[in-house]
């Protein structure tokens, strides 16, 4: 009998402690004054802009006195765009091409949620089975992290001026007096104020500075595009997702970070 009743004395203090909010590290945390919460974020999938996304966390402390868990977002999108040109001349074929990469667009930390929410109390989000704090947090995935796509015609038409403008700029330096002739045919092919001539009288080929003025001043897309052989972008985004998990007066947070990249 004894046996038996020390078996059901066993059996009862496992379920007791299976129910409390026991740390499996609190010993360790004593020893070594470690008051740094436990916080992991799941990793997500890639997504594209407009996706919902799942984000779950799982945190505790040695002390459970977490205050406050935090969700946020930054971005990091990398462009590369190239441009190829050709203009018939007289006797010839003029090929222009560039490539261009636009600073680095960074998304600071932008908050998503904080928990637990007004009116809320964090211990709704504990559970057992995990002896932990698990939150989930559907994420919908900003479009300021869409990919900008197309290509050819619709991507120099999309582009925005700052880019386009980079091109005209990179161009600008190898245009001679066939080009800008084949870029505006209207435009007087005698001129002596847009076209350089050397000591005899003849032109050069080279463009004046007012030349080139008018090149940057009246190009457009839609000329351009005239003349378009490729036009290309090549788009790399990824947003991070930071978790960070405050325990009572401290103002260090665990932190935890994911990286997903926009598809």
């Amino acid at each position: 009998m004894k046996t038996i009743f020390k078996i059901v004395l066993i059996v009862f203090m496992a379920t007791l402690w299976a129910c409390e909010k026991n740390d499996p590290l609190g010993d360790q945390g004593e020893l070594t004054g470690n008051i740094v919460p436990f916080n992991l974020l799941a990793q997500m999938p890639d997504a594209a802009a407009g996706d919902t996304l799942t984000l779950r966390n799982v945190s505790w402390a040695v002390e459970d006195n977490i205050e406050t868990i935090s969700f946020f977002h930054r971005g990091f999108k990398k462009l590369e765009y190239t441009m190829g040109l050709a203009i018939p001349g007289t006797d010839t074929l003029y090929v222009l091409s560039a490539s261009f990469s636009p600073d680095s667009i960074l998304t600071p930390l932008t908050p998503i949620a904080d928990y637990p929410k007004e009116g809320e109390e964090l211990n709704q989000y504990y559970q057992t089975l995990e002896n932990a704090y698990v939150i989930q947090h559907d994420f919908i995935v900003p479009q300021i992290y869409k990919l900008i796509s197309g290509s050819n015609g619709n991507l120099v038409l999309a582009m925005d001026d700052a880019t386009f403008g980079q091109f005209m700029e990179t161009f600008s330096v190898e245009i001679n007096r066939h080009m800008l002739l084949g870029f505006f045919p209207d435009l007087n092919a005698y001129s002596t104020v847009y076209f350089k001539f050397d000591d005899d009288g003849n032109f050069t080929g080279e463009l004046t500075d007012a030349g080139v003025e008018y090149f940057l001043s009246n190009i457009t897309r839609e000329i351009i595009n005239e003349f378009l052989e490729e036009a290309t972008v090549e788009d790399d985004t990824r947003v991070t997702i930071e978790t960070q998990a405050v325990v009572e007066e401290s103002t260090t947070p665990a932190v935890s970070t994911r990286v997903f990249k926009v598809i």
